[in-house]
């Protein structure tokens, strides 16, 4: 159960806060052992917050700006807790700011930064949590920082990149799909007046465009309320945790696209495997936290599951055959890492590949889509064109025929 507590902080402040606890008890019990003062209490959601599902999460653009000023500050030799203030005091994001605030009161209370963000799990990606106990480990916090700013900056990078490369095509079916829609339920049921005037046989594509506009515009009421129903049911759908994975074992099947989303998911993997696997954190707990970070919930399944045959003493390469996620080219590139004491910069590597190639698969993808879409087009409308001017032309022939 979720709770906002209003709380006096052991440094004197009066800050509302979010906190996780079994019950109201429990979470009395637990702040008075923190030392914290409790005002006030109550279920719900506090303000700046964003309830769908869940809390609204730190974008990775604020998540990538933190890291990098907190790695900045503890190189110039700031304490942890006077860099923590330091981010603090111009954060313009209230959700992140109160998070931050309740980090900081955590590391003033003596916890691990890792710690102190692993109570906040829902509002950030696994893989800050996980970075940051290899980086308190192996007593290099501020490399850590570095590598996971890099990791997120390329990340996001990639995931624009594949935005950018959608948005036309989406644009050009938008398009087209208003301008038929236009055509049927407005321009063609105007026609069918004159048509019938010109006392001749109506060609058969003439009579499905007239029929299909004709029924729209009779029914466009009812066919409303029907997609409207329809995008309801599909949206209560797409939200049911167990329709997600189902679907992107859906997605992976496409051809072509599938291939695509796969190489991505490849790239997610082996990048965060790579950081983890960097900062020293062991094996089965990069692999762990790696399976959260790829976004097609299919192979992160597989990937999660394979974690077994690592406690069982399996090599990282047997581990990722046997979940089906990685392919061929990949699992030799990390075979080789394995055997080379290299895993960290093999699977960077895998990471780099994949990407360039998905970029250029994409660029091939988009230079293909874009003059089939606008073909495609072209056809619908002289298609429409067409069926509008072929009963003149028949009317025409057919009084030049009678004189």
């Amino acid at each position: 159960m979720e709770y906002v507590c209003k709380v006096g902080t052991p440094s004197g402040e009066i800050v509302e806060q979010t906190f996780v606890a079994a019950d109201e008890g429990s979470l009395r019990a637990t702040l008075e052992q923190q030392g914290y003062y409790l005002f006030a209490i109550r279920k719900g959601f506090a303000l700046g917050q964003l309830r769908l599902g869940g809390r609204r999460r730190v974008s990775a653009e604020r998540l990538l700006l933190f890291c990098q000023e907190l790695a900045a500050l503890l190189k110039a030799g700031l304490p942890l807790l006077q860099a923590l203030e330091i981010t603090l005091e111009r954060q313009p994001d209230p959700v992140f700011r109160r998070s931050l605030n309740a980090v900081r009161d955590r590391v003033r209370s003596g916890a691990a930064l890792s710690d102190a963000f692993a109570a906040e799990e829902d509002l950030y990606p696994p893989i800050l949590a996980a970075s940051l106990v290899a980086g308190e480990r192996s007593g290099s916090l501020e490399v850590v920082l570095r590598r996971l700013a890099q990791y997120l900056r390329l990340s996001q990078t990639l995931r624009k990149k594949a935005i950018s490369a959608s948005v036309y095509p989406v644009l050009l079916l938008s398009v087209m799909a208003a301008l038929v829609a236009v055509l049927l339920v407005f321009v063609i049921p105007s026609f069918q007046d004159f048509f019938d005037g010109l006392e001749i046989e109506l060609p058969l594509v003439t009579r499905v465009l007239i029929a299909a506009g004709t029924g729209l515009a009779d029914n466009l009421g009812p066919i409303l309320i029907a997609l409207a129903a329809g995008a309801a049911a599909l949206t209560l759908w797409w939200r049911q945790k167990e329709s997600g994975e189902l679907r992107d074992r859906w997605l992976l099947r496409i051809p072509y696209l599938g291939t695509l989303v796969r190489m991505y998911a490849i790239s997610q993997l082996s990048r965060t495997l790579s950081t983890l696997l960097s900062g020293g954190l062991p094996l089965v707990n990069a692999l762990d936290v790696a399976a959260s970070s790829v976004g097609n919930r299919s192979m992160a399944s597989a990937v999660r599951g394979s974690t077994g045959h690592i406690r069982e003493g399996r090599s990282l390469t047997a581990a990722l055959e046997s979940s089906g996620a990685m392919d061929n080219l990949s699992l030799e590139m990390v075979k080789v890492g394995e055997q080379t004491g290299a895993l960290a910069e093999m699977l960077s590597s895998v990471a780099e590949f994949y990407d360039e190639e998905l970029d250029n698969r994409m660029a091939t993808l988009l230079a293909l889509v874009e003059p089939v879409l606008l073909v495609l087009m072209a056809f619908i409308v002289a298609g429409m064109l067409l069926a509008f001017y072929l009963p003149l032309f028949q009317a025409v022939s057919a009084t030049i025929g009678s004189r």
